[in-house]
């Protein structure tokens, strides 16, 4: 096997499946016509007549160096460029990761012929980034939400050679600008503040008991999977009241997944949805099932997550209806060994949760309508009569921008944290391929790897017969369902003995640094390094004893991240100094991971 195949084979093993396809494609169908690579590994450029390098060992070296200066104890560096490969082999020994941007697939092929970097691109150390990849963004959101990437993103910035610099500069600034959007996705979904993660386990906690007398999400997959192809996911944006006359008409031919807050208004018209769908943390959804009937919906199942605010909870309970409290697919949940009510890949959003409801359950053809995630001119960000007000969202104070309109011509206004939900459920399509996502909101964002089309030909295309009436799936017997709830507050129990352990840790770290820093004029460098290598260990137990804790310590660590690369940032030479900040950090830090372990203990001991 040549040095070609074995890099190509690395990629393929997993890290970058799609760039070994596309080299693979390329070496079957074409040959390398603007680049070339001579005896001394410099590459020439036919289109511009240009060596990339001057002398290729010296500029390589100069390049070196110069980064090595400005990334000072940076965990990962990005550079815009392949060249000949040879930088990355001299780099990669100082950094966790190396990320290399390029759009020439030749520049690729030559580099990936030249040096044997198989090794490197197996086990991550390397990423090589097509940046005329169809999935950039998905590729970079995962690849910056690695473990040891999320909490250092501040750290950004990119390095290129002066060849791409003169002759590259437009795609420089496209991916700049890819990298920054990706990177702010990122952390808004850690979120930062930690209160969502930090509700979502409260609510999940007060939850436990009704979760276990809810219908076992397992029972409605066994009893419902590929019974029906077709289905329609109703949103509340504000086209959905143009679509009601149409959906009325065919809603014998669909099952229809509605979010909560379209409840109402098809409740109104006569619709009767097969589920409707609540992700809620806060206590507003209760209005949406204030006045409904259950004798009108008794075949409706109602769908909750954990994490669904007990109100609305209670709510549908006492009106005795049909419903499913289902887990997140999350090591949180999972250890709880009450399987039968998992597992979903619920996502942030209501709609996140239909769609993938809709996949587990095994549909084909999935329409969408109502999924504006933008403004409607009138500036509405719902439909007329919204139980919560048809321009709730112009209250928010969320930034506002503008983005590609449904059907690919013009902008509309949408806002950030629709922005950003478009974008998670444009990952969530493309990695389902298999289904057909129909696009039939005829309004709004244009949302990609959906097929645009009016919902009258969806009705018309798809309307094949009357959809089966199902059967509601039972519950556990209260015998069962007890014998679950103490197993579950068993592992509760052990939960809040591991976080009084770590508490108790964490305090006594905070004490010894407090105490240490006091004599910080003292301190010998050994002593310093002995310090910084005890607070890494205490980081590494407490990452290892709350592992069922990670959405929230990410969190977490996304703050300590931040304030690290504050002082990594400053590049300082004098390591004592710089020892001596960090530990500052690491104290401050220590703070805020007590103050949120308190909050989880606090919920635990509710149920316990």
């Amino acid at each position: 096997m040549n040095i070609l195949e074995k890099n190509i084979q690395a990629l393929a093993s997993g890290t970058n499946e799609p760039l070994a396809l596309k080299l693979n494609d390329f070496l079957k169908n074409q040959k390398c016509t603007r680049f070339s690579l001579d005896e001394n590994l410099n590459i020439f450029d036919l289109k511009n007549q240009v060596f990339m390098y001057n002398d290729v060992n010296q500029e390589i070296d100069y390049f070196k160096n110069a980064i090595l200066e400005k990334t000072l104890r940076y965990p990962f560096v990005c550079i815009y460029g392949i060249g000949n490969a040879l930088l990355l082999k001299s780099l990669i020994s100082f950094y966790k990761h190396i990320f290399i941007f390029e759009s020439q697939i030749e520049l690729f092929i030559l580099a990936l012929g030249a040096i044997d970097l198989s090794e490197e691109l197996s086990n991550g150390k390397i990423y090589l980034v097509d940046i005329n990849e169809k999935k950039v963004n998905i590729q970079l959101s995962m690849l910056f939400d690695q473990k040891d990437m999320f909490e250092y993103l501040s750290l950004y910035e990119i390095f290129m050679n002066s060849y791409y610099k003169t002759y590259f500069i437009k795609e420089i600034k496209f991916v700049n600008k890819v990298i920054y959007n990706n990177i702010n996705f990122v952390i808004r979904s850690l979120d930062p503040n930690l209160n969502i993660f930090l509700n979502c386990y409260d609510n999940f906690i007060q939850n436990i008991p009704l979760i276990l007398k809810s219908i076992p999400f397992q029972k409605i997959i066994q009893e419902r999977k590929n019974q029906f192809e077709n289905c329609i996911v109703v949103c509340a944006g504000p086209s959905l009241e143009k679509q009601i006359p149409l959906l009325k008409k065919y809603q014998e031919n669909f099952v229809i997944f509605c979010a909560d807050g379209a409840f109402p208004l098809l409740y109104k018209n006569d619709i009767i949805p097969d589920y409707v769908l609540n992700a809620d943390l806060h206590q507003l959804p209760v209005k949406f099932f204030k006045d409904i009937e259950e004798q009108k919906i008794r075949k409706t199942l109602f769908i909750l997550a954990q994490s669904t605010h007990p109100d609305v909870i209670k709510t549908i309970f006492q009106k005795k209806l049909n419903f499913c409290i289902l887990l997140n697919k999350d090591l949180l949940f999972e250890r709880l060994q009450i399987h039968k009510f998992g597992y979903l890949d619920i996502g942030t959003h209501v709609g996140h949760m239909c769609y993938t409801l809709a996949l587990t359950l095994g549909f084909k053809n999935i329409i969408i309508i109502g999924q504006d995630l933008a403004y409607s001119k009138e500036r509405n960000s719902h439909y007329t009569g919204f139980v919560l007000g048809k321009n709730i969202d112009n209250t928010l104070n969320i930034p506002s921008l503008k983005i590609l309109a449904y059907g690919g011509e013009g902008k509309v206004l949408t806002h950030l944290a629709w922005d950003d939900y478009r974008k998670k459920i444009e990952f969530l399509f493309a990695d389902n391929s298999q289904t057909n996502f129909y696009n039939a909101t005829e309004g709004g964002a244009r949302i990609a790897f959906t097929k645009e089309l009016s919902f009258k030909e969806c009705c018309l295309k798809f309307a094949n017969q009357k959809k089966k009436i199902l059967e509601i799936p039972k519950v556990l017997t209260s015998n069962r369902s007890d014998k679950l709830l103490k197993k579950v507050i068993e592992i509760l129990k052990q939960d809040l003995f591991t976080i009084n352990q770590a508490l108790e840790d964490a305090k006594t770290l905070y004490d010894a640094l407090e105490k240490i820093l006091l004599n910080e004029n003292k301190l010998t460098l050994e002593f310093l390094l002995n310090v910084n290598k005890n607070i890494e260990n205490f980081i590494f137990y407490i990452d290892r004893k709350l592992f069922f804790l990670n959405r929230i310590l990410k969190g977490i660590f996304i703050h300590k991240g931040i304030k690290l690369s504050s002082i990594i940032m400053k590049k300082m030479k004098d390591e004592r100094k710089y020892l001596i900040e960090i530990i500052e950090i690491y104290k401050d830090w220590l703070v805020l991971l007590i103050e949120k372990l308190n909050i989880q203990k606090e919920s635990l001991e509710k149920i316990i």
